[in-house]
């Protein structure tokens, strides 16, 4: 033993006692002792100090060993006790033990005395670290902020800590004790649960379950416990954790109930969309489309123009029904963007194409740069593509007064997989202010408090467009200065899909071409700027000119180089001169004769071609057009080049090319009066053969006597709708004959048309539907043979 131990020895006889001491130190105990023979002697020791071992003789003639160790255990003191005694016999020896001695040596063995001590201290020590360790565990036990208990099967509770006690509602644990356990669950089909997953698993976690505390209330508690096995393998008890969750479950219930509530709100707020779509579209179909067939017809200047009135405002109504349309759902979070391949390219001239009447309404320039030699096939979502360029488009062509507007696409940058993609709209308009800047993209916010009255609109437009770049992984943004005008831009990273094939960029052009010269001759330096840039990227050598009085000059230049083809691309309308004199200028002159002529002209007059004008293409021009046209001039063989903008309008009964529509027989099913009278007198004039009933069993008889090539489908209809008519028409045609069905709807929210290619139609238009759009879908059907016999 290295350290020295106090030992406090109980003994009548002092030679005893030193006997006692040599004893232990020959056996190499390092001791300090102290001797006392009498009941008080022993108090006052106690009192004096901290003793590690107590040895008594158990027969003195005045305080005997069995008093010393009732005294040592009536002060609760935990300390080794050993007897020394010259008697000898079992009885004193099971007397000793009973008592609480921890040994019984004999003073004729004190050899045995030695290794005892050191027994009994080390045991000593021993469970002073176990009461230690108990004491730690009881105060976690009382302490801990979750309630322990262990519970016999029976329900009977052996112990619970003071947590578990008020978690229940209990005064004490000896309250709770005294009660069945299971009286206190509120459903007992849960304790069943509870007491077959243990008996199967062994133990359970995180089990939730009601419980129903002294006062009546219940709360929800999550259990966990494991079954604690005895003699022959049966459950003893049950010990484990209980964590009252109440209020976790009261918030996850408060959660779940404003959830529902918020989708209940999402539901009804689409549906409402849904149905307001529907209800404003159905007249704005007969709005936009009696404007349209009145335009047609004869009419004195005054009577045309509040035809055109009435049609542009129903246009204007129809693009905020989108515009808060769109808005609702993004915000729902409900458009999923498409992934398809296109060519940007292909997509940007269509769009610039629609905006070339607004621009020349406005008498301003509208041009279009787009980088010729960036990626084909890129994959994404080309209407909601278009829809953002379009809004920014409309709204520099609204903004501008006087100027110009250019559309121009540039390649940022371009890997093996995808490539960045620029979109730049620049005008010469009013410009924005920058103290409004920051509310720009803002909903229902526009540059100040007059837009609205001065220019229309809702204000959607920017932030429709915000939302669906981010939505496409771009950033959108815009430089403006007032009066100075704007330039708004945006990207988007685009994935590598199929690439897609320009036909009107052939390799087999590039020498060809690079026999050409080219004089672009026009007032706007946009515009001459341009088609400049177009022809240095196919390698065509040109000049730029802004009046007609140096064309003949250049021209000589060009006839002293007879290898080179002169072609003079100019503005029907010049400066104090039109495109036309100065066409016919050149073709008179000596040296212009064989000078071929391009007219940039408006698509209201390209069915007036003057004599002397090889070609007209249509202004803003299309990087595509003026390849083909170029190439077409200069081709040995015949070409079929023809300028597709120059159908701005779609052909009529009266046109010779359309005569074969009367052969193609179209019924149309629509409950809707006004729709059925519409659709009547856009079909004649279209010059299809139409018959019309008003709901879908009637659109069935006659199918059933009757071969129709196309059915025009009306959605909402009472009776039978449009998705149920479609069934039948399916059902009863078999595998027989399939008819083209093409939904003509109001419907126009996220999913419709799914919808209704999902109940078995073939194609989907949306009311209000305009004469081009009409003509467009019924043509391209009887192009694939618009039904089939099997």
């Amino acid at each position: 033993m290295s350290a020295a131990r106090r030992i406090l020895i109980v003994d009548d006889s002092a030679d005893d006692a030193e006997l006692t001491v040599r004893v232990l130190r020959r056996g190499g105990c390092e001791l300090t002792y102290e001797r006392v023979d009498t009941p008080e002697a022993m108090r006052a020791a106690l009192e004096r100090g901290n003793w590690d071992l107590v040895i008594a003789d158990y027969s003195m003639p005045r305080f005997d060993g069995i008093a010393a160790l009732r005294l040592l255990q009536e002060r609760e003191l935990d300390l080794p006790f050993i007897l020394v005694s010259g008697t000898v016999g079992e009885d004193v020896a099971v007397q000793a033990m009973k008592a609480g001695a921890h040994d019984y040596v004999l003073k004729n063995n004190l050899a045995r005395l030695p290794p005892a001590v050191e027994r009994e201290l080390r045991d000593a020590e021993v469970r002073r670290e176990r009461r230690r360790a108990e004491a730690r565990y009881r105060s976690l036990f009382d302490r801990v902020p979750v309630g322990v208990f262990s519970i016999t099967p029976a329900g009977r509770v052996l112990d619970a800590n003071p947590a578990f006690v008020e978690m229940l509602g209990f005064a004490d644990v000896e309250s709770l004790k005294r009660i069945d356990i299971a009286r206190l669950w509120d459903q007992p089909k849960e304790r069943t649960r509870l007491r077959a997953l243990i008996a199967r698993e062994g133990v359970v976690q995180n089990f939730e379950m009601w419980m129903r505390r002294q006062d009546g209330s219940t709360i929800c508690c999550a259990q966990s416990a494991r079954a604690v096995y005895g003699a022959g393998g049966k459950v003893d008890h049950y010990e484990g954790v209980s964590v009252d969750i109440t209020e976790r479950k009261r918030a996850e219930e408060e959660v779940k109930r404003a959830r529902d509530l918020a989708l209940e709100a999402v539901r009804l707020r689409s549906e409402f969309m849904h149905n307001m779509s529907h209800e404003i579209r159905t007249p704005l179909n007969g709005i936009i489309g009696s404007a349209e067939l009145l335009a047609l017809s004869e009419l004195l200047p005054e009577q045309r123009r509040h035809a055109e009135i009435i049609q542009s405002s129903g246009e204007l109504l129809l693009r905020i029904v989108n515009d808060i349309l769109d808005f609702s759902r993004l915000s729902d979070g409900m458009i999923v963007l498409e992934q398809i391949d296109f060519d940007p390219i292909e997509l940007v001239e269509s769009l610039v194409d629609s905006f070339g009447g607004a621009a020349r309404a406005k008498d301003l320039e509208l041009a279009l740069k787009v980088d010729i030699s960036m990626p084909t096939g890129l994959r994404g979502d080309p209407q909601r593509l278009r829809q953002i360029l379009s809004n920014l488009v409309s709204n520099a062509i609204k903004f501008t007064p006087a100027g110009e507007v250019l559309i121009r696409v540039t390649r940022v940058e371009e890997s093996a997989n995808d490539a960045l993609m620029r979109f730049e709209v620049t005008d010469t308009g009013i410009g924005i202010s920058p103290e409004v800047h920051s509310e720009l993209f803002q909903p229902f916010v526009q540059a100040d408090g007059s837009t609205n009255r001065r220019f229309g609109g809702t204000g959607l437009g920017l932030v429709i467009s915000a939302q669906l770049t981010r939505q496409m992984g771009g950033e959108i943004g815009f430089d403006s200065e007032p009066d100075k005008g704007s330039k708004f831009h945006f990207t988007v990273r685009l994935a590598k899909g199929t690439e897609i094939g320009r036909p009107w960029m052939k390799p087999s052009a590039v020498s060809l071409f690079k026999r050409m010269r080219v004089l672009v001759v026009d007032t706007s330096l946009l515009s001459c700027r341009v088609i400049s840039e177009y022809l240095s990227s196919w390698g065509i050598a040109n000049v730029v000119l802004a009046s007609g009085a140096e064309i003949l000059d250049h021209l000589v230049l060009a006839a002293a180089d007879n290898k080179m083809h002169a072609v003079v691309v100019l503005d029907e309308q010049l400066s104090n001169i039109s495109g036309s004199s100065i066409a016919r200028a050149i073709k008179s002159s000596a040296h212009g004769k064989d000078t071929k002529v391009v007219m940039l002209r408006s698509a209201n007059s390209l069915n007036d071609s003057p004599e002397d004008v090889d070609f007209s293409i249509t202004k803003p021009v299309r990087p595509s057009h003026l390849f083909n046209c170029l190439l077409a001039l200069f081709l040995d063989s015949d070409h079929n080049f023809a300028d597709s903008s120059q159908q701005v309008s779609p052909g009529t009964a009266g046109d010779g090319q359309y005569e074969w529509r009367k052969g193609i027989r179209v019924l149309v099913i629509d409950d809707n009066v006004t729709n059925r009278i519409l659709i009547r007198q856009q079909l004649h004039v279209l010059g299809y053969t139409a018959e019309i009933v008003d709901g879908a069993p009637q659109g069935l008889e006659v199918l059933s006597r009757e071969h129709c090539d196309i059915i025009l489908m009306d959605c909402e209809m009472p009776e039978m709708d449009g998705y149920e008519g479609t069934a039948e028409i399916r059902r009863c045609e078999g595998d027989a004959r399939h008819t083209v069905v093409i939904a003509l709807t109001a419907h126009a929210t996220e999913g419709d048309r799914e919808r209704c290619l999902a109940a078995g139609m073939d194609d989907y238009l949306s009311k209000p539907v305009k004469l081009e759009k009409l003509a467009e879908v019924l043509d391209s059907w009887v192009g694939r043979g618009s039904s089939t016999t099997v």
